[in-house]
């Protein structure tokens, strides 16, 4: 189409050649300042607000009878959340307490009657050494005897034979002589038997020893026991879950009269006044990113209302990495795809109206890259 055609002739031509003019460099100046805008800024709309989220779960399993909380609920530190049916971990309480009862109880009477045969032992013992000693006396009387009338049979032995003295006193010496052996043999055995009494109390006494043994075992019983005991305290202390945050309940997983096993989550909760931001930029972005840096918010949720947050973490590996399917291509079919690097933002709370998930649009200011203000 000829030109002048296009632009007619005359007042016409320049008004329409100004008009084209006037738009070519609008369009030059925009072009200028989006371009200085892209390079002193890092812009990404698809960023969420994140906290995080406590996934309350139960260490025991039983029924459930009260659940305290619901969602929405603000609860403080120390709250209880939700109860479980205790009833039989206390009678297993109780039957433990008992079990540490009785133990004790044994325990006392296995003392007691070790602390009774020290004691009859050792009087025992004194008895039959004083008894052993009177014998070895006795012993060394008859001895003396036995050696006395030997000497006397002799005696009269020789003046018999002389007949010197009669027969009948002859007859006499022999019988004492002969009971004086005798004396010397029941004294004798009499030793014998109460050096054997001193020795069976002296072997009762390891009776005690045996009974120490019997307590120390006790005492081992008592402490295995003590455990289990402290171990069921705990168990019954778990039953009553409490909060281990002051935070707001997000949701809720379980209703009272539910059967709960170990390890099941019943809720979620979060720290309101611990928000952030969570984004991925393009990993072509990353070179001029730098923690630290000044960030522009918008939130979806309030439109016109500009916040402000600093870049606190910058991810050290690509989402991809994390994704339940890679695709690390072995057919050798290769596509490049520009890849994403998380980041984190700090940013304030705003009167408990940020919630985790809401959308928001950031812009991270590169330092130094900003044009100056024009004067």
């Amino acid at each position: 189409m000829p030109l002048n055609s296009l632009f007619g002739s005359g007042a016409n031509r320049v008004i329409r050649v100004s008009l084209l003019v006037a738009a070519l460099a609008a369009g030059g100046v925009w072009g200028t300042q989006w371009l200085q805008f892209r390079a002193a800024h890092v812009y990404e709309n698809d960023a969420r607000i994140s906290a995080d989220m406590i996934a309350i779960a139960s260490r025991v399993d039983g029924w459930v009878v009260e659940r305290a909380a619901a969602q929405g609920d603000h609860v403080k530190a120390g709250d209880i959340l939700v109860r479980i049916d205790g009833r039989d971990a206390k009678l297993k309480l109780e039957a433990l307490q008992a079990r540490i009862a009785e133990i004790k109880a044994e325990q006392n009477t296995v003392a007691a009657e070790a602390e009774m045969i020290v004691s009859q032992t050792r009087h025992r013992t004194n008895a039959q050494k004083h008894r052993l000693q009177a014998s070895r006396v006795a012993v060394q009387a008859a001895e003396k005897q036995v050696l006395l009338h030997r000497s006397e049979r002799r005696r009269i032995r020789a003046l018999a034979h002389q007949r010197i003295v009669s027969q009948t006193r002859l007859e006499k010496t022999e019988v004492d002589y002969n009971d004086a052996e005798e004396h010397l043999r029941l004294a004798r055995a009499e030793g014998n038997a109460n050096a054997s009494l001193l020795a069976e109390a002296r072997a009762a006494g390891a009776e005690a020893g045996v009974l120490r043994s019997r307590i120390q075992q006790l005492r081992a019983e008592e402490r295995r026991v003590q455990a289990q005991l402290e171990q069921q305290r705990l168990d019954i202390g778990d039953r009553n879950i409490t909060s281990p945050i002051s935070g707001v309940v997000d949701t809720t997983f379980v209703d009272k009269g539910e059967f709960v096993r170990p390890g099941q989550r019943m809720m979620l909760i979060h720290d309101p006044d611990k928000i952030y931001i969570s984004a991925n930029i393009r990993e072509t972005d990353l070179r001029d990113v730098a923690v630290g840096a000044a960030v522009k918010i918008s939130v979806d949720a309030f439109p016109g209302r500009k916040l402000q947050g600093v870049l606190t973490k910058i991810g050290d590996a690509a989402t991809s990495q994390f994704a339940l399917l890679p695709n690390p291509n072995p057919s050798g079919n290769f596509t490049k795809v520009t890849q994403r690097i998380p980041i984190t933002i700090a940013i304030g709370q705003i009167d408990g109206r940020l919630r985790p998930g809401m959308m928001v649009e950031i812009d991270i200011v590169i330092p130094g890259r900003e044009p100056e203000p024009s004067s």
